[in-house]
């Protein structure tokens, strides 16, 4: 990665003197521009549609914003400057995203980018049209990535409240808006198509939309009918080169501590994604007084992946193969070397050799109705309802092959950009299916749904005359929101034992399909070695649950194997070890807000300005209701001999379940300022500050307790776990249990921001801004004791969960310019720049466990190294640099992407240590040419420079020693022809 990294490094730097330069262009332009007559007619031509009438139109909604807020508008339809939602919003400042599909997940990357941090903050709401929105995943937020970017007419996103902003984003607030038929005067009719190509998928895939837009004057007064449809469908493929994390070795150099992999592996995940959109709207305006709207909007997403994977891990005993040395760095990190089982030894140990597929589809719902009464030219009244419906399903499954006796040892050479694997097996060995046995199976399910009914009513004063008060704005809002969220553990278990014989895969040739030598076509695009082909499952054995599930189970049940196909009951206990749930959440709130609208000109140096804003507060109550299971877990030393195990605790531990009931009640005052001061007609400093609050995701209220006893013997009056001779336990220790906490408080900030904007010409500004939060309530992860009572016997249980502690804060600011240079000559003047750059630094804060069931998890955010890490997601720099050409019918862009290396979880699945992604930065670039009103013909590409995606991961248990190499990524680069028009 070393050529890599220093390209990287090139384009930082350029993307820093970008800004530099940008910083004194505008006082260049605004000269020139006031030193040559001005031509309106001119300005006028060039700004007309495309990206230049984009880029003006979000200039516009930020300089006129009360609030602090940056805008992504789209005046062609499914014209935002990405494919998705999520690609879009890593251009705004402040703004970046995740690349992988889910953050404990270092192995598997999103090519399209997942997840949405504001200022290094991943509490962030969604909302579309100023209502909540959210998918139904165990947390609140809403999936950025399966939205259809065609349905949406722009994105704001609000980095410091107002009050009339409902609560919820600590991070900021993104709100997607769509298109409404009163929008336009007169009747739209408009369509985009396009073909997408992945060169490592190698296989075109077609997005559509199609607009219909009219209004008419009846005899009841104005209505208007919109509705737009949407169909995207992507393929795309990544390889990814994967190394074990090192272990800690001080036996195979003599008196030196060197740190040696524990094997090396290889996979090819090929991604489909099928998302479909619609929005229909009706609205009705029988006279100036009156308007209704009825709004329909239908999102669903649809993500497949299949995925090959070798895997080879030695594991903590590796060694050199017999006649081989290792090559260390001067650290003692391993560089080149034969691994084998041991060292000396002559073969590679355990293999797996897997093909896995995962289904996901989500729908969400939106039905609203919203009423608008000005009954004079001092008041306006709306009222409005929402009900949401969304719902999420997964279905996760994967077959493991392993070899009957052990491959040859492999050379792992990381010395180049890429690491290097090559071994001498015998290739006729590897191809023939008598050689494997069907080692293992794994699946994991959720059923997810959620919905919410929200009713808000609105009013506004508008004052007369010259004074201060411009306005006053109050308003009401109810909400009921329920969800349930049901998920297996990842259900790993033997199929057939190697020693079974039955199970090799040549003797299961009657289930047809089930087996294949997979090559790896193309792999890297050919810069990567790897060993020769092995026999595989095959993509259509794994994407039919149901049949396959079924097959297993029999094998399994045939040859000694545990695995057994799920049963459907999320709550059987018995099925996954006791790691499944069930999550039942209610949630009320009622929320009021009031809020001034002020403006006047103050006298300041000298003159004139004016100082306008809003000061207001917003008051919620939250109500929130958890339902969960009590598990008594059959005390183990009871069955097996009852009599040393006192009769209370063996009735206490007896196995039974019961249901437990949480939750609590709490109120925010959220008060809220935000001022500006027009030092010119053009030039503003604002200040804002605000409170604001997030509430803990559902999966950390769910109150499903799993008490475990963990027995000892007593010894002196002291209970001790061993005594001598090996005489059985005769007391209970303690009780243990994993749960959530359904009495958690809401994380809440204090934040500021204080910035400079200057919009020196209708598509040109310079500003900066300062942001500092102060937030408490972290959540975190810890132990108490509880006092929980069973069969009439109370016990105290020590349960580990989240709860609230401390605070932190992140500061940080953001620069940003953009400009198109009307001055200079000819077909020059189209040229423009689009930059930013952003800071972000935490003190404080604290990451919490994901899932608050999973131990290791626990103990990597609440010890030492958790202590001394980030925030998850949390890039300390990002920029955005974009060369733009608008001018006449042709309009180009050609953008970078960057962001800095980032704590991507604390607990990788699998591997369960730290995970780092490391800088990342991506060139994309599109052209538009306009045929005609009715044609615009352009080409998009996705990826140019062929950017890697690199995963670190910490020395186990040795933070000190720095970071290793996990993941190479390859993904593909993606092309796009894409047809525009309207009618």
């Amino acid at each position: 990665m070393q050529g890599q990294d220093q390209s990287h490094r090139k384009l930082m730097l350029a993307g820093v003197s970008a800004l530099v330069l940008c910083a004194v262009a505008p006082g260049a332009a605004l000269a020139q521009a006031q030193a040559q007559p001005k031509d309106d007619s001119a300005v006028e031509e060039i700004v007309v549609t495309g990206q230049r009438a984009a880029i003006q139109s979000a200039q516009k909604i930020k300089q006129n914003a009360e609030q602090l807020v940056d805008s992504i508008t789209s005046t062609d339809i499914g014209a935002l400057p990405d494919r998705s939602v999520t690609e879009a919003l890593q251009r705004v400042a402040g703004v970046t995203i995740g690349r992988t599909s889910d953050g404990r997940d270092a192995d598997r990357i999103s090519v399209e980018g997942s997840g949405v941090q504001v200022r290094g903050l991943s509490w962030v709401r969604g909302e579309l049209n100023g209502r909540d929105s959210f998918s139904a995943k165990a947390g609140r937020t809403l999936s950025f990535e399966d939205i259809p970017p065609e349905l949406m007419a722009g994105v704001d996103v609000y980095k410091n409240p107002s009050a009339d902003i409902i609560e919820g984003g600590v991070g900021g607030t993104v709100n997607l808006r769509t298109r409404l038929p009163f929008d336009s005067a007169k009747r739209i009719i408009a369509y985009s198509l396009d073909g997408s190509y992945g060169d490592l998928a190698k296989k075109w895939k077609p997005s559509g939309s199609i607009l219909y837009s009219d209004r008419w004057d009846t005899s009841v007064g104005q209505i208007g009918f919109l509705i737009d449809l949407s169909d995207s469908k992507l393929k795309s493929r990544t390889d990814t080169i994967s190394v074990e994390p090192y272990n800690v070795r001080t036996d195979l150099v003599p008196g030196k501590t060197v740190y040696v992999p524990g094997g090396y592996g290889y996979r090819s995940l090929e991604f489909d994604r099928e998302r479909k959109g619609i929005d229909a709207a009706v609205q009705w305006r029988p006279n100036d007084q009156w308007e209704a709207t009825l709004q329909f909007l239908r999102s669903s997403a649809l993500q497949a992946s299949t995925e090959r994977a070798n895997g080879f891990t030695p594991g903590s005993t590796d060694g050199p193969a017999a006649g081989t040395t290792f090559t260390y760095d001067s650290a003692g990190r391993f560089l080149k070397g034969t691994l084998a089982d041991t060292a000396g030894g002559t073969g590679l140990g355990s293999s797996l050799i897997d093909t896995r597929y995962a289904e996901r589809s989500s729908v969400t719902s939106d039905y609203s109705l919203n009423l608008k009464y000005n009954p004079n030219d001092k008041w306006a009244f709306s009222g409005d309802v929402q009900y949401i419906y969304a719902k999420t399903k997964t279905v996760d499954f994967t077959a493991f092959n392993a070899l009957n006796g052990s491959t040859l040892p492999g050379t792992l050479d990381l010395t180049g950009s890429l690491p290097s694997i090559t071994a001498n097996n015998d290739k006729a060995f590897l191809a023939n299916p008598a050689n494997y046995y069907l080692q293992a199976a794994m699946d994991h399910h959720d059923r997810n749904e959620g919905s919410e009914l929200a009713a808000r009513f609105d009013g506004a004063y508008t004052f007369d005359g010259d004074g201060w008060l411009k306005s006053f704005r109050f308003g009401v809002r109810h909400t009921y929101r329920q969800a349930t969220t049901r998920e297996t553990a990842y259900r790993w278990d033997t199929v057939a034992p190697s020693w079974s014989g039955a199970a090799t895969i040549d003797k299961l040739s009657g289930y047809q399909g089930y087996y294949e030598l997979f090559p790896f076509d193309n792999y890297f695009r050919g810069k990567a070695n790897i060993p020769a082909a092995f026999v595989m499952p095959t993509a259509s054995f794994v994407n039919q649950y149901g049949v396959t599930s079924t097959i297993l189970g029999k094998i399994a049940a045939a040859n000694g194997g545990g695995w057994r196909p799920f049963n459907g009951d999320f709550e059987d206990q018995n099925q996954d070890g006791g790691k499944g749930s069930t999550n039942h959440q209610k949630e009320k709130t009622l929320a009021a807000f009031a809020m001034l609208r002020f403006g006047h000109d103050i006298a300041l140096w000298g003159d004139d300005r004016e100082l306008d804003g809003n000061i207001g507060v917003r008051v919620v109550k939250t109500e929130s209701e958890s339902q969960g299971l009590q598990n008594f877990t059959v005390n183990a030393e009871a069955i097996a001999d009852g009599s040393k195990i006192p009769v209370p605790d063996r009735q206490f531990a007896n196995g039974a379940k019961s249901a437990f009931v949480g939750g609590r009640d709490y109120v925010n005052v959220l008060p809220s300022l935000n001022a500006r001061l027009k030092v010119t007609p053009e030039m503003f400093v604002r200040f804002a500050a605000a409170k604001a609050i997030v509430r803990p995701d559902f999966q950390q209220l769910q109150p499903n307790y799993a008490i475990t006893a963990t027995n000892g013997v007593i010894t002196g009056g002291v209970c001790s776990n061993t005594i001598p001779g090996g005489a059985r336990a005769d007391c209970v220790y303690q009780y243990t249990a994993n749960a959530g906490n359904p009495n958690l408080k809401p994380i809440r900030s204090t934040q500021y921001d204080l910035a400079y904007e200057w919009y020196f010409a209708p598509t040109g500004s310079l500003t900066a801004t300062a942001f500092y939060k102060d937030i408490y309530n972290f959540i975190t992860n810890g132990s108490q004791n509880l006092q929980f009572t069973n069969n009439g016997v109370t016990r105290t249980v020590q349960v580990v969960q989240p709860y609230n502690a401390g605070h932190g804060t992140i500061k940080g600011f953001e620069v940003a310019y953009q400009q198109y240079y009307d001055f200079l000559p000819s077909v020059l003047k189209g040229l423009g720049v689009q930059a930013n750059f952003t800071y972000v630094d935490s003190k404080g804060a604290r990451n919490a466990a994901v899932n608050p069931y999973d131990n290791t998890q626990i103990g990597n955010v609440t010890g030492a190294l958790g202590e001394s890490m980030p925030l998850e997601g949390l890039s300390k720099k990002s920029f955005n640099v974009a060369a733009l050409y608008d001018l006449g019918k042709v309009s180009a862009r050609l953008a970078y992407n960057w962001r800095e290396r980032y704590l991507l979880t604390t607990t990788a699945a699998n591997i369960n240590i730290p995970a780092w992604a490391d800088d990342y930065g991506q060139l994309d670039g599109s052209i538009f040419y306009t045929v005609s009103e009715k044609l615009k013909i352009g080409f998009q590409a996705v990826n140019i420079t062929n950017s890697k995606t690199k995963i670190l991961v910490s020395y186990p248990g040795r933070p000190e020693e720095g970071l290793t190499g996990r993941n190479w990524v390859e993904a593909d680069r993606r092309y796009s022809v894409v047809l525009r028009g309207t009618f």
